[in-house]
């Protein structure tokens, strides 16, 4: 009995002096600008659903870590869907695939063909764009302007259908999503949340 119990306060002290942190799932804020309001939804699989493809003709910016010979490059995805890297003889298929899927399938290009030992990829969109998409009356993509908020954001894309659930809005952000309750931000607006460049904004469907 008395090993028993050294070895769970023994086990408590590793734990304490290590720095175990428990972190919670919900609460997280959007950015600077977003103080209440918001949930970050933690499952992987939400996180993917929804998030943006690009497309024939989108700019993006691939920024390289790790090695000295490439530090960035400015491109525009072709109208076949390809970009063209360096070292890279053939055209890479990019259209379809998410910005992260494209940064692993371009390091795992140089470093599986031997061109580099250790490289990171980073791609983002270069256009400053925000994307709409569920059950708005209008959806696609809008130019972003200077404090476009979420509220103006679903007002530019004409609005809700009748179908749509307002208690279940998402923002896309990076691979990360959160959620609004649109009615929640109309009745106080001092909640409502600025819109990012490459943020895809999704109005769900009610299911009554």
């Amino acid at each position: 009995m008395i090993r028993k119990t050294q070895l769970i306060l023994g086990l408590f002290g590793s734990c304490f002096l290590s720095g175990c942190v428990i972190q919670p799932i919900n609460g997280s804020s959007l950015g600077d600008d977003t103080n209440t309001g918001l949930s970050e939804i933690a499952s992987r699989e939400d996180a993917s659903f929804g998030a943006y493809r690009l497309k024939a003709l989108d700019p993006v910016y691939v920024r390289f870590s790790g090695i000295m010979e490439q530090q960035a490059l400015e491109l525009v995805i072709d109208e076949n869907g390809e970009i063209s890297l360096l070292h890279i003889d053939e055209p890479i298929k990019a259209a379809g695939l998410t910005a992260s899927e494209l940064e692993n399938k371009i390091e795992r290009l140089y470093v599986e063909g031997g061109i580099y030992k250790n490289v990171s990829v980073n791609v983002t969109m270069t256009a400053k764009v925000f994307y709409v998409q569920g059950e708005v009356l209008a959806p696609g993509q809008f130019q972003l302007m200077s404090g476009t908020t979420l509220l103006q954001a679903i007002a530019g894309a004409r609005g809700p259908t009748g179908f749509a659930n307002l208690k279940k809005v998402t923002i896309n952000r990076q691979g990360k999503i959160y959620q609004f309750n649109i009615k929640e931000l109309e009745k106080d607006p001092s909640k409502d949340v600025k819109i990012k460049a490459g943020d895809v904004i999704k109005v769900w469907q009610t299911w009554y």
